[in-house]
């Protein structure tokens, strides 16, 4: 099926796309995804073992979707299926859910994932954090957010966010802080 890729004439086009896309993820899921969100503290003992029960489910999801797309599934169909199941994604399902949406649109979007790395190499992660963007210009470099362009949009469904993304990516420092001997490189696909 070829799709029609929509030329946005704006900023709050694409936030009104990304908007809508999010709404459409959560009408499939009325029951909520089980994540780690950014709003999730786990400080007192009995969020312990909330953290370690979402962090067992993900694990499972993750596992799940790894063996439906090794037997053929494409990988955003296996997503959607098996956080159907399961009822648990982290941010980087989630990014492909509201990816599918934008698709199934005709809104050209990209599936970014942003590392913490060390010495240098992306070989050597502790830490990290996906999300879709949309309404970038056309000599865009996924790992330099200089040139997505004033119109770029991240559709955030993980922190809840669809802006701008100059702003968004001031908004990700506030969890995403690499250490001195770390930086943050940019891919334009999910490694789970």
């Amino acid at each position: 099926m070829n799709v029609m890729q929509i030329s946005f004439s704006g900023l709050k086009e694409n936030i009104l796309y990304g908007n809508k896309a999010i709404s459409a993820v959560k009408r499939d899921f009325p029951n909520g995804i089980k994540s780690n969100t950014y709003y999730d503290t786990f400080e007192k003992e009995q969020d312990i073992q909330k953290k370690l029960e979402l962090e067992d489910g993900i694990e499972r999801t993750r596992d799940r979707i790894d063996d439906m797309v090794r037997y053929g599934y494409p990988e955003k169909d296996a997503v959607e299926m098996v956080v159907k199941e399961t009822g648990f994604a982290n941010c980087g399902e989630q990014a492909i859910l509201v990816s599918k949406k934008l698709d199934a649109e005709g809104i050209e979007n990209k599936i970014i994932q942003m590392y913490i790395c060390q010495n240098g190499s992306w070989h050597y992660v502790t830490g990290g954090h996906a999300f879709c963007l949309i309404g970038t210009s056309d000599n865009m470099a996924v790992q330099d957010p200089e040139t997505w362009g004033d119109e770029a949009v991240v559709v955030d469904m993980w922190s809840g966010i669809v802006q701008k993304a100059s702003e968004a990516l001031k908004f990700f420092s506030g969890f995403v802080v690499p250490k001195k001997d770390e930086h943050i490189e940019f891919f334009n696909k999910i490694y789970y």
